[in-house]
């Protein structure tokens, strides 16, 4: 392979359509370094895939420990996620090295990083006796509640989803977008958009982030494990309503 410069990966190499807005406005900016750097090796993209995986469950064990610092490495490690996760896709394309496994990986680790951000979060609040106003919901025993809604309400997602046929590998949201006339029909899209990605693997890790710098683990996990059923049984009811038709 001839010798790429930074420049040359980023504009041949680093366009994806299924890039979240996440990716595109931060992850790409780090991911050419990296994408340079493991070009020069003989690593292939479902190594790299394999290695993201590895730093969401880090992630998740250093997030599990107590200590602000530990809340933070965890979060390092799951941006290294996300940024490896554009970088595998990179290689992937400048290498000419496709393969089903890949994809079926890909789907694979943003599931385990769902199941390790929770569980992190369930042994690092359940080990420290969280009492937020004093108030009984906030207390220990719902602490396991909460997350094991949280990851079973989103598998159980992805699965209808599955079922569904709707693994996002049709048309990106520009592309809806700009097939929509109404602009009640536009509002309704960008409103399911942002609704949709509120329990994309790439929001939450920039939601845990957030939640690393300010302490505000307990919300998010309190947030999640009411928001993943009803936005489970709400696309539920879209897709029934959607079948009669």
């Amino acid at each position: 392979m001839n010798e790429l410069s930074i420049k040359e990966i980023r504009n041949k190499y680093q366009y994806s359509s299924s890039d979240t807005w996440y990716a595109r406005i931060v992850c790409r900016k780090f991911s050419a370094y990296f994408t340079w750097l493991f070009l020069h090796t003989p690593i292939i993209p479902n190594q790299l895939t394999s290695l993201m995986i590895l730093m969401g469950i880090i992630g998740g064990i250093f997030l599990g420990m107590d200590g602000y610092l530990n809340g933070l490495i965890g979060a390092l490690f799951f941006q290294l996620f996300l940024i490896l996760d554009c970088v595998d896709g990179e290689v992937a394309r400048a290498k000419k090295i496709f393969s089903a496994k890949g994809k079926f990986l890909d789907y694979i680790a943003n599931d385990i990083i769902f199941i390790s951000i929770f569980s992190g979060l369930i042994f690092r609040i359940f080990n420290r006796d969280y009492k937020i106003f004093d108030f009984s919901l906030f207390h220990n025993p719902l602490v396991v509640i909460f997350g094991l809604s949280a990851v079973v309400f989103f598998l159980l997602s992805k699965i209808s989803s599955y079922y569904a046929k709707e693994l996002d590998l049709g048309l990106s949201f520009k592309d809806k977008f700009s097939k929509v006339d109404s602009i009640n029909a536009k509002i309704k899209l960008i409103m399911f958009h942002i609704i949709k990605n509120l329990n994309s693997p790439p929001t939450v890790i920039v939601i845990v982030t957030l939640g690393a710098i300010f302490n505000l683990f307990y919300f998010i996990l309190f947030f999640y494990g009411i928001f993943s059923p009803l936005y489970w049984l709400a696309s539920l009811i879209i897709r029934l309503r959607s079948k009669k038709k």
